[in-house]
């Protein structure tokens, strides 16, 4: 028997990831130069707001996710910028 271990994701949380990964990108452009990164996460809000707008998703779903998810994401933030190199440029 196969089990289906994913996730449902909603579009709030898509549109939160997607804002989490333009802030990561900001605060760290060690593979980008400091204009590519903003570029690049300029790019990714833009997504967000497509899918935002796209899905009509409740404001305050949205903001519920954001809120439950800040820890969850900061975290993960954490963990990938703990390599050396990212260290310098994570303020």
């Amino acid at each position: 028997m196969t089990e289906n271990r994913s996730i449902a994701n909603s579009p709030a949380q898509a549109v939160v990831f997607l804002e989490t990964l333009a802030a990561i990108v900001e605060k760290s452009p060690v593979a980008y130069s400091t204009d590519g990164a903003a570029d690049l996460a300029a790019h990714l809000r833009g997504m967000a707001e497509a899918v935002n707008t796209e899905a009509h998703v409740n404001p305050a779903e949205l903001e519920n996710v954001r809120q439950y998810s800040a820890l969850d994401w900061h975290n993960e933030a954490i963990a990938v910028l703990f390599a050396a190199e990212h260290r310098p440029t994570f303020h």
